[in-house]
């Protein structure tokens, strides 16, 4: 089986502000969920939202994860990288989020992954769908603070090509 995911981000630095959504499809159906979190900075903010699909993925499923965020793009092109140097930066101090990196890894151990860059530009497909999401939940944790919700299925219903 193979497992598509879309991940779109919305993050404001200078408000230490964002919003996050993903969608999966595993053939038959698709899920989806968005969330948003304050006073938190981007790389800590995307890998949190990667792990966020990541759970309770059917095990030894392939990957196809489809993602735009530059940050998270070579946050996973780089992974298994900085997990063989033991999560340390180029000074040999912790890297940050290293423990959300090593669950994320964890999550994708043993599974063949591959990565496609995605521009959400059609508000209809999976990728703008989901950017849509992420904008909405960065407008949400804005005045709420940090949460998380399941994308109703009748909005899922309109992403094409799905």
């Amino acid at each position: 089986m193979t497992l598509k995911i879309w991940i779109e981000i919305n993050h404001q630095a200078p408000y230490r502000t964002g919003g996050w959504a993903w969608l999966r499809q595993d053939g038959k159906s698709i899920s989806g969920a968005a969330g948003g979190d304050r006073d938190v900075d981007a790389e800590a903010f995307c890998v949190r939202a990667l792990l966020a699909a990541l759970a309770a993925l059917p095990s030894e499923a392939a990957i196809i994860l489809h993602l735009s965020e530059p940050l998270l793009i070579e946050g996973v092109r780089t992974m298994s990288a900085r997990r063989a140097a033991g999560w340390l930066n180029e000074s040999g101090q912790p890297a940050p989020e290293a423990e959300t990196w090593e669950a994320v890894a964890k999550a994708l151990t043993g599974r063949p992954l591959s990565l496609v860059r995605t521009q959400p530009t059609d508000a209809r497909s999976p990728a703008g769908f989901a950017a849509a999401w992420a904008e909405l939940g960065r407008d949400k944790a804005k005045t709420k603070g940090t949460f998380k919700n399941l994308i109703p299925r009748p909005n899922l219903a309109k992403i094409r090509g799905l």
